[in-house]
């Protein structure tokens, strides 16, 4: 066998759900899925803790528990800062690893290694391989060390112009057209309204000069029904000529940085959303800006791949869906570019590296959409309800259709793991931890006056913790820490009673009962060296690690990996293809996701990480025994 598989490729599915997979595949929704299942091995019973992105996906490339690799939760405490959660940082970086990768460790034995878009991967430590930024949900995306829920992007997020107002946009009216050149005679027959839009561009890791762009549009048969947008007051140079319900091809422009005046090439498309017969209601919707330079190492490895085809679409466009500027249809289509964009990136480099040995790849649609509808697909509404299967069902159709494309490319030497980094549950009755401490006289708060930001709200954060007045400190997912004076700034607890309050705290949690249901929302509860026997414990978890039952869950993130509830799971997916591996197997006992990178090991006789503790599926090869 170790003769037989020369190289690894990891296709990563952020958040596939087991039984929905199962589900889908069973309905004929999904035939490259199906065929992958019915060639390889399947292990059904997938298991990791804490059920979320950044600690899963580093377990999946180091072989290392949570305890062992540093990451414990998809925030990262820096030691010596307030313990209040908004100190948090998202944590996604490869510094703060403190596990050896498959990758870096293949790099030493001279291997060529291709990571794209991999959670906690950059910045990129190889010397034979390429790596494109995975520090983040989507390629050539920021958020390590930055606070809250904040990102940044190559060249810069999504936006709109519009007539009414959208916190992500720009708010402009039409108003008569003057000093234009290039107008055609139907144009200026047909009273002709400009539209003066000062643009400005969000979340840009290298922020871009504001520029001011014009819009315009003229009557037709049914009224104001056609749009261009231009870079100046000339419509020859127009970037595109769209209708209601269009989307423009994929631009090329100029996008100058404000630091050093540098010019950048940017790639968007538009669509107009909306463009009444008399010009009073208009609603663009502009995508991310995504660039070419920035994210990738070695800084040339993209240089065959044509931007034109696709746009990068950071998170499918679901800021632009929350805001109210796109509707289903149209995330739907934006989680399609995302995925050409992906594709045309992984099969250039694989098509200009046909001697790579090790491959690692990471999408995040599902999560994205799972985040927005699982609670739909949950609904008693039967119509809601049959909304959220149709869109999850065009979801994994999208994944689908580039898990075939992989399938035509990689070689027959190659060994396959499909994985899901967790699962997840509808989102049901919210815990706040800080409630619960506050009964038992452990923590003071604030409640926020009317509504807070979503992601607070929907996290159990929506409140002002005040640290200077509590013993306890509720942080992050599944964390409660002792405010001891000797180690945190704002801390009163002294060391001497440190103990005593850890078991209040544990008490606090597993005797609350939740306003809402009047059951204990709390499964367990203990100290954080017990947390080691389930893979957590380690520097960056809190003094007490809790965990909630599935139904109260947020999506993912607090639960065991084993939960339950509606049409959820918090299971991951795994299977496997490729050289000496059975065909139509179902392995129906526990395995984790740190079984992944010896199993790779093993199969090409290629050396373990430092730092990997899991273990070898021998059970999915035909030859395990020899």
């Amino acid at each position: 066998m170790a003769n037989e598989t020369k190289r690894v490729a990891l296709l990563g599915f952020d958040c596939a759900i087991p039984k929905r997979l199962e589900a889908l595949i069973e309905e004929g929704a999904l035939p490259n899925f199906a065929k992958f299942k019915a060639q390889g091995s399947y292990m059904t019973e997938g298991y990791n803790m804490p059920t979320v992105t950044p600690p899963s996906w580093a377990t999946i490339c180091t072989g290392a528990f949570p305890r062992t690799h540093g990451v414990e939760d998809y925030y990262y405490y820096n030691e010596g800062e307030s313990l209040h959660f908004s100190k948090c940082v998202q944590a996604f970086g490869s510094d703060m690893l403190t596990a050896e990768t498959i990758w870096d460790r293949w790099d030493k034995e001279g291997k060529k290694c291709i990571v794209t878009n991999y959670p906690t991967s950059w910045p990129s430590k190889l010397k034979n391989g390429i790596m494109v930024q995975g520090e983040g949900l989507s390629a050539a995306e920021h958020r390590w060390q930055i606070e809250g829920y904040e990102h940044k992007e190559w060249l810069c997020a999504e936006s709109c112009v519009a007539t009414d107002y959208y916190p992500i946009g720009v708010q402009a009216r039409f108003e008569e057209a003057d000093g234009w050149e290039g107008l055609t005679e139907e144009i200026e027959d047909n009273e002709p309204l400009e539209m003066v839009i000062p643009m400005e561009f969000g979340h840009a890791m290298d922020p871009l000069k504001p520029q001011t762009w014009y819009g315009l549009t003229w009557e037709g048969e049914d009224g104001y029904d056609v749009f261009a947008l231009c870079p100046e007051k000339d419509y020859s140079k127009a970037f595109f000529t769209i209708k209601v319900r269009e989307w423009s091809d994929v631009i090329e422009a100029d996008f100058p940085i404000e630091s050093d005046g540098r010019i950048e090439k940017g790639y968007f498309r538009c669509k107009l959303m909306e463009l009444s017969d008399d010009a009073e209601d208009f609603k663009l919707y502009i995508s991310g800006i995504n660039g070419t330079q920035g994210y990738c190492a070695p800084a040339d490895a993209l240089k065959n791949v044509d931007f034109t085809k696709a746009i990068l679409a950071n998170d499918m466009g679901f800021v632009g869906h929350a805001n109210g500027i796109i509707d289903n249809d149209t995330l739907i289509e934006m989680a399609d570019f995302h995925s050409q964009w992906n594709t045309e990136i992984i099969t250039t480099l694989m098509k200009d590296n046909p001697d790579w040995d090790l491959i690692y790849m990471h999408t995040h649609l599902i999560d994205w959409f799972y985040h927005g509808f699982l609670d739909k697909m949950d609904s008693d509404d039967p119509e809601v309800r049959e909304l959220g299967y149709d869109l999850e069902r065009r979801i994994y159709q999208i994944e689908d259709k580039f898990l075939g494309i992989m399938m035509d490319l990689l070689p027959e030497d190659a060994l396959t793991c499909l994985i899901s980094d967790h699962g997840a549950t509808p989102i049901g009755p919210i815990l706040n931890t800080a409630d619960a401490l506050k009964q038992a006289g452990l923590t003071a708060y604030e409640a926020r006056e009317g509504e807070g930001n979503f992601f607070d709200e929907s996290e159990g954060f929506n409140y002002e913790l005040i640290p200077e007045k509590s013993k306890a400190v509720p942080q992050r997912y599944m964390f409660v820490y002792v405010n001891l004076k000797s180690k945190y700034p704002g801390g009163i607890v002294e060391d001497e009673d440190y103990e005593k309050v850890r078991g209040e705290i544990i008490d606090a949690l597993l005797d609350y009962k939740h306003p809402d249901t009047g059951e204990r929302p709390v499964m367990c509860a203990l100290p954080k060296e017990d947390a080691k026997v389930f893979g957590m414990g380690g520097a960056q978890a809190g003094d007490v690690v809790y965990v909630l039952k599935p139904e109260y869950m947020a999506e993912h993130g607090y639960g065991f990996p084993t939960g339950e509830s509606g049409c959820g799971s918090l299971k991951n997916v795994m299977m496997w293809r490729g050289p000496g591996v059975k065909q139509g197997y179902v392995y129906d006992r526990p395995r984790w996701l740190a079984d992944v990178v010896p199993t790779f090991c093993h199969a090409t006789g290629n050396p373990l990480p430092a730092d990997t503790e899991g273990a070898i599926c021998y059970q999915i090869f035909e030859d395990h025994d020899k």
